[in-house]
């Protein structure tokens, strides 16, 4: 019904896609149009450096092993 955490290309892949989605509920490029009929619930309210850390802990646990997100790079995905 919705998106594995684990193995999943928007996850583990550009940290500022991650950060789009989750903040912003922009769909990534990196998920097929149409396999998932809800949106993302929209985090916008969370602060760049709490965002990074949830970030981090998703890339890095359910069987991933990406790159730590930080704060600056959440606050460029998100703009002025």
């Amino acid at each position: 019904m919705y998106p594995s955490l684990a193995g999943s290309a928007v996850v583990t892949g550009d940290p500022v896609e991650l950060a789009r989605w989750v903040m912003q509920g922009q769909r990534p490029h990196s998920m097929p149009a149409g396999r998932y009929s809800t949106q993302m619930l929209q985090f916008g309210w969370m602060k760049p450096a709490d965002a990074a850390a949830l970030f981090s802990y998703l890339r890095s646990n359910f069987g991933n092993a990406a790159a730590p997100v930080d704060a600056a790079t959440v606050a460029k995905a998100l703009g002025p």
